[in-house]
């Protein structure tokens, strides 16, 4: 262990961090899913993951390297605001229109306590903060933004299987264009959490426990115009030149 580059290092205690999620997802998930226990096993769960994060990232990064910074902070909100409204979009051109539930006040505030205080922070530290920066130190900046994208979307195949996996990759790659650009997780703490939230109440995209059922083109021009808007995103983000900047990525992280 100690010849490795600390990346790759960190990158093998990750893997042994996810070790207990095989059996969890063999045979404690399908347990308690829809119990009543199923919210304080999540809680636990995230609790794990946030320990193993810090035990694994501080004692070879700073915070600050992590992403946990204001850096890019107004730029992290636009794009992901600008990245929901080309999802919206697009499915304004299925029969899968956004539709909007009215929350119970008790339920809104649990929810937002959870996405808020634990999904959000918690994941975007593990895949934006722990794992774009160990890829990024150990083999650069088009690894870190791949790789926390594919890691992002495997975490969640247990949950919705491979078109879930492959849809949330997807997402993931976006959002490593975000943590590039923005220099830091902040912002994308904030929106994560927002949109996990808002998902609970206000319909945005397939479910993951029945992706993409009973889905209809209705209007190819909305279904076009939303591919045009997270294409465009992407295009800015992805601009020429930019992941040869070595200098500039590493800079951020002072």
């Amino acid at each position: 262990m100690a010849r490795l580059h600390p990346g790759a290092a960190a990158l093998l205690w990750v893997g042994v961090m996810f070790l207990p999620a095989l059996p969890a997802y063999a045979w404690l998930w399908p347990a308690v899913r829809g119990s009543d226990w199923e919210h304080w096993v999540m809680v636990l769960v995230y609790s794990y993951f946030l320990a193993g994060t810090l035990a694994i990232g501080l004692p070879r990064w700073r915070l600050a390297e992590l992403g946990v910074n204001r850096r890019g902070l107004w730029l992290s909100l636009a794009c992901g605001a600008f990245f929901v409204l080309a999802v919206a979009v697009g499915l304004l051109g299925t029969n899968l229109r956004p539709s909007w539930r009215p929350p119970a006040p008790w339920q809104l505030a649990g929810d937002a306590l959870f996405y808020f205080g634990q999904v959000g922070p918690v994941e975007e530290l593990l895949f934006r903060g722990l794992i774009y920066r160990a890829l990024l130190d150990w083999r650069g900046p088009r690894w870190a933004i791949w790789g926390s994208a594919l890691s992002f979307g495997f975490y969640h195949v247990g949950r919705g299987g491979l078109f879930a996996a492959l849809s949330i990759s997807l997402v993931g790659l976006i959002w490593g264009l975000i943590r590039w650009r923005a220099g830091g997780i902040a912002g994308l703490v904030l929106v994560h959490a927002a949109v996990d939230t808002a998902s609970r109440y206000l319909w945005l995209a397939p479910t993951l426990d029945d992706p993409l059922a009973g889905l209809q083109i209705v209007d190819r021009l909305y279904l076009l115009l939303g591919d045009a808007l997270l294409l465009g995103l992407v295009l800015y983000l992805w601009r020429p030149g930019f992941l040869d900047a070595r200098r500039r990525v590493l800079d951020r992280a002072k």
